[in-house]
């Protein structure tokens, strides 16, 4: 392939993702209310400041409504790490900071500002609106730019056109007694290559088993090892997973979006020790310090109050703006010494790891990462690793042109279909889900291939681990929400609810249990109706955001109900797959058998459920 002009390719598509980011930000703002974009979750209104405190050198401050109100639930897309910016609704905000969201509850959602806010952030109502970052865009372009140009870009241009992958003798150790043989082979493959590999991981098969002892054998070897992914709850799972094998690593990344398991683990954690941190933190302190002064002066009566409080919050920011140097010292040493370093793939351009190379880079679920997103990994490595499902969730893509262009192909699809087991190996024996869950998923999408270990293969809860419940003739029919454009279905809410109890009532505990629906209206209302479980650890989220992740028992609401048997982008079974795989002792899928069925998928499915015992009339839950 001309590889130059597949990256010129990429650069238009990569221009016309952002483009329609910016279109879909700016007719939301210009045509919608701020009640309609509170409903879609895009802004939070009228929230006060109730706390200010500090997390990682950084201004933390924390809104709730007015009387400790709760939040409301349609804001769920402003989630941790999201990116916000702070406005008035009626005055026009020049100064209006943006912030990331550290902590999200039913009644507060802190930000967390790289410097303290001005002061009419935390002395009235306000907006909490989420932005669309230009961050991501610029890396992911200047990624492309450095694989054209540069001498580390040049080196890939070989293995990425298809070129055959080079091979070379397996560094000495002993073998991986724990792997089964699949991941053995993968295991050898990854190390005996001089460029590129792929592990291909269908659900539960333990690709990132593999990663883990690829990294430990690389460490311990003395590599530099470079973790990734294009998620940070992702990476987090890789810090997870290391450090229970015994590996150190320094996770790097914006604490707002780091699991509170894992913040000992990152950057900012370890760097407090270190003497400049400590010097700085002082300066934080001082800073702060200064600011609230400058608050109280402006509230004095007299002369010369504006100009000492001016005075004293420009000697704040150079505090901070020290403070910032000396951590980025601290920083680059605790880095020098670090034998893994993990951070999301757009992180990998941030200034804590600028000019670090890396012996070995690995990349955990890369198929949901867009091509040049894994190139940013790749651009810092002598050699890498890319493990994923390309018939799980695929990258998501907003823009139809790109989308059509083939944005949403990642690296390693198309590394797959070019290379095939010349450089992948297929991971077959799953360690998570009962035979019964296993078999669907196994005939439809892994040529009945994929195979259960003996510790799962009948692990249940009771004696159906599948059931699907039909409510064809229930008159559960879908609607699009008052303000929205994404699907609900009120009856089948219900009826997967109480699912649920029936599950928690068998002794299951509500952290051991999720609902998952294809739709962010459904998922609303599903919350809504389980509030109560959700406090008690109960998860409810969309299909794409539990790839990756698993649960003793998944109830699945698949949503759509119509005359036209239209199923939307369940269409993409990929999706489904997902969905499907998540349970280890017990699933659930609630839905229209005479909607869905209509695709050759779902017809599939449900022919499966009846010839198996696990088809139910839901007028048997009636």
């Amino acid at each position: 392939m001309d590889f130059s002009a597949h990256l010129q390719r990429l650069a238009q598509l990569l221009a016309a993702e952002r483009e329609e980011e910016r279109r879909r930000f700016a007719e939301a703002r210009d045509r919608l209310s701020v009640a309609e974009r509170e409903a879609r979750g895009m802004l939070l209104a009228d929230v006060e400041a109730v706390e200010e405190s500090g997390l990682a050198g950084r201004a933390l401050v924390a809104f709730g409504k007015p009387g400790g109100g709760t939040v409301p639930v349609g804001g769920a897309r402003i989630g941790v790490g999201s990116p916000v910016r702070l406005s008035r609704r009626r005055e026009p905000s020049p100064d209006a900071p943006e912030g990331v969201v550290a902590r999200r509850t039913r009644g507060r959602v802190s930000v967390l500002f790289d410097e303290p806010p001005p002061d009419w952030v935390t002395d009235g109502r306000v907006l909490v609106e989420l932005e669309a970052s230009p961050v991501t865009w610029e890396r992911l372009s200047g990624g492309l730019a450095r694989m054209a140009e540069s001498r580390e870009g040049r080196r890939w241009h070989g293995p990425l056109s298809g070129a055959a992958p080079r091979l070379g003798a397996a560094p000495p150790g002993p073998p991986a007694a724990s792997l089964n043989p699949e991941q053995r082979r993968a295991l050898e493959l990854a190390e005996r290559s001089l460029d590129l590999s792929l592990v291909h991981g269908p659900p539960g098969t333990g690709k990132t088993t593999v990663l883990v002892e690829l990294v430990r054998r690389a460490a311990a070897r003395g590599e530099p090892v470079l973790a990734c992914a294009p998620s940070n709850l992702a990476v987090d799972n890789l810090v997870e997973r290391l450090a229970a094998a015994g590996v150190d690593g320094v996770r790097v990344g914006h604490p707002a979006r780091v699991l509170p398991s894992v913040l000992s683990a990152t950057l900012e954690a370890r760097v407090e020790d270190h003497e400049a941190a400590r010097i700085a933190a002082g300066l934080v302190r001082e800073a702060l310090d200064l600011r609230r002064d400058a608050r109280k002066r402006k509230q004095r009566r007299g002369p010369g109050r504006f100009s000492e409080a001016r005075e004293a919050e420009r000697q704040a920011r150079a505090l901070l703006a020290e403070a910032r140097a000396l951590e980025a010292r601290a920083e680059a040493e605790v880095l020098s010494r670090a034998p893994v370093v993990l951070a999301t793939l757009t992180g990998l351009d941030g200034p804590a790891l600028a000019g670090r190379r890396f012996a070995l880079a690995v990349v955990d679920e890369a198929t949901q990462a867009v091509e040049p997103a894994a190139y940013l990994a790749l651009l810092r490595a002598d050699r890498a690793v890319l493990a994923g499902d390309h018939l799980q969730l695929p990258p998501t893509v907003l823009s139809a042109r790109a989308a059509e262009g083939g944005l949403g192909t990642s690296l390693f699809e198309r590394l797959a279909g070019l290379w095939g087991e010349a450089a992948m190996v297929t991971l077959l024996e799953q360690h998570r889900m009962n035979e019964a869950i296993m078999r669907f998923p196994s005939e439809a999408l892994y040529q009945g291939r994929l195979r259960a270990h003996p510790a799962v293969a009948h692990h249940a809860i009771d004696g159906a681990p599948l059931e699907l419940l039909d409510t064809s003739g229930r008159g559960f029919e879908e609607e699009t929400p008052e303000g929205s454009d994404s699907k609900a279905n009120p009856g089948e809410a219900e009826l997967a609810a109480a699912e649920v109890e029936r599950i928690l009532a068998a002794g299951v505990a509500p952290g051991d249990v999720a609902v998952i629906a294809p739709y962010d209206g459904q998922v609303q209302r599903l919350r809504a109706l389980l509030a109560a479980r959700c406090d008690q650890g109960l998860e409810v989220d969309t299909v794409d955001g539990f790839q990756g992740r698993e649960k003793e028992a998944v109830v699945v609401s698949l949503t759509r109900a119509n005359e036209a048997g239209e199923v939307g982008f369940l269409s993409d079974v990929r999706r489904m797959n997902v969905a499907l795989t998540r349970a280890r002792k017990k699933l659930v899928v609630v839905g229209d058998g005479a909607t869905v069925a209509r695709h050759p998928f779902y017809e599939a499915f449900v022919r499966h459920a009846q010839e198996t015992g696990a088809w139910r009339s839901a007028w048997e839950r009636a």
